[in-house]
């Protein structure tokens, strides 16, 4: 997933506010009184939100599945204080090691397979020290099936054309996306990604993260850390391990 689409994804973010997400995350690490020794982002994607972290904590394990991800992430940012891994998340060990725990922007939709998550939970738990915090977030229920649904969307941005079709098959989202990229002759190259997110309940993640051990759990609007509301599009989650 992303290929050559790695090297436009920084222009097509333009609509989320990492820093504000960013801010979510630090003020429960705060609020939870939680060392800030190390943590590790699973997902980071081209260190968007990594960055402002930096200066956060001593030290960042940043991993993701994307090579291509990870190369625009270390053309931009160069820190001592930040590892880069190229690894699957839900098979990623490294028993407890970090403080904190990250898996932001509906990557946890991207896992398909419930087995697979259940394993990333467990990984994740293993992974944490004692009193260290996993905080994650997925797309809502709302937004999968009212937003995304069977629907199409076309966007233009800059130098950047795209269209944006989905396909809802039960608890699944397929999304073929076609961009078309402006080069300085005024051609344009075509890039196609297809991209499968499955819809996952509240419930069912409060579930799998009791059984996995994790208590104190909160749950979150991630876009005014409010409760969950009806028409909610990303919800947070904090579980600790005690």
């Amino acid at each position: 997933m992303y290929k050559d689409f790695a090297y436009i994804y920084d222009k097509l973010s333009f609509d989320l506010n990492y820093e504000k997400y960013a801010q979510n995350i630090k003020s429960l690490v705060i609020k939870n009184k939680l060392k800030r020794e190390k943590m590790l982002e699973l997902a980071c994607g081209s260190g968007m939100l990594t960055n402002h972290f930096f200066d956060f904590y001593e030290k960042i394990d940043a991993l993701d599945l994307s090579k291509c991800m990870l190369e625009v992430f270390s053309n931009k940012y160069q820190k001592e204080n930040v590892s880069l891994y190229n690894y699957d998340m839900v098979d990623f060990q490294n028993k407890s090691s970090y403080d904190l725990i990250v898996i932001l922007l509906d990557s946890i939709n991207y896992i398909l397979n419930e087995n697979d998550l259940k394993k990333l939970m467990e990984n994740s738990y293993k992974n944490l020290k004692k009193g260290g915090l996993l905080i994650f977030d997925i797309n809502s229920e709302y937004k999968m099936k009212e937003v995304f649904g069977s629907k199409s969307y076309i966007y233009e941005c800059e130098d950047i054309f795209y269209t944006w079709d989905n396909i809802r098959t039960d608890d699944i989202i397929d999304m073929e996306l076609n961009f078309f990229v402006e080069n300085e002759d005024g051609t344009y190259n075509r890039i196609i990604e297809n991209q499968l997110e499955r819809i996952y309940s509240v419930d069912f993640m409060e579930k799998i993260l009791k059984e996995n051990n994790f208590s104190d759990i909160e749950i979150f609007d991630e876009d005014d850390m409010g409760k969950l509301k009806d028409n909610t599009l990303r919800i947070l989650f904090k579980a600790k391990k005690e």
